[in-house]
């Protein structure tokens, strides 16, 4: 009886535990969606200004110092200020709260999605892409990955080198594990780049408008969390239950 009840609870565990993967896998997708969503928006609305990462933004600083482009600088600063402003302050949550840091997450982006429109078109580009600054740092502090593979979920050049170098590895060596890995960040490249495409279409039709009817994306994602994390409460009870 002992060994039939061990036997049930171990096949329940294993069932929830690939359940977990699946959904977080499931999360990861939407969520590189809305990172390839606010990339599109962001270059095709702000004069191709990228505000998921700061490398162009440091390059821009250093050459508005060089021309003397000190308005411009300034703006960039304060755009570099935002971006690790919110690095900061999801460092703060996740040591000094015991917030749901994915739900903050989602729920920054869907507040930037209606605030990005009120700001004018005509407007400094820089000046634009400052919401979109605090959002994809955000979402980068709080999705970088699944499980033992990191990836980011608002750029690419990383994931590009691991899918590559991933399959090239499996052609070589057929490790399956590497044409997992393959598959993961082929995955997040694709899906990515599907955001990239739904944000420049509806960029080219409704202009800085568009971010509204993206914030489907981050709604579907705030219920597949609160559906992860129902199973993480049914994983814990039975934990602790057997």
């Amino acid at each position: 009886m002992i060994k039939y009840e061990v036997g049930r609870y171990r096949k329940r565990m294993t069932t929830m535990t690939l359940k977990k993967k699946k959904i977080s896998l499931v999360l990861h997708s939407i969520m590189c969606v809305m990172g390839g969503f606010m990339g599109g928006y962001a270059i095709f609305c702000r004069m191709s200004n990228f505000g998921n990462a700061q490398t162009a933004n440091l390059i821009e600083i250093i050459t508005g110092i060089v021309g003397k482009d000190f308005f411009d600088v300034m703006l960039r600063l304060i755009g570099l200020g935002i971006y690790v402003s919110a690095i900061i302050i999801c460092v703060v949550l996740r040591l000094k709260t015991g917030i749901n840091l994915n739900a903050y997450s989602i729920m920054v982006d869907g507040a930037g999605l209606i605030l990005l429109p009120l700001i004018p078109a005509h407007i400094n580009p820089i000046i634009g892409i400052l919401p979109i600054f605090f959002m994809m740092s955000t979402q980068w502090s709080v999705f970088h990955g699944v499980g033992k593979f990191n990836s980011s979920t608002i750029f690419s050049t990383n994931n590009i080198k691991q899918c590559t170098t991933s399959f090239a590895e499996y052609l070589i060596t057929k490790d399956k594990h590497m044409l997992r890995k393959g598959k993961f960040y082929g995955n997040t490249l694709f899906w990515f780049h599907i955001g990239v495409a739904i944000g420049a279409i509806l960029s080219s039709i409704f202009g800085t408008y568009a971010s509204w009817f993206g914030f489907p994306i981050p709604l579907v994602a705030f219920f597949v969390n609160v559906y992860a994390d129902k199973i993480d409460h049914v994983t814990h009870l039975e934990q602790h239950t057997f």
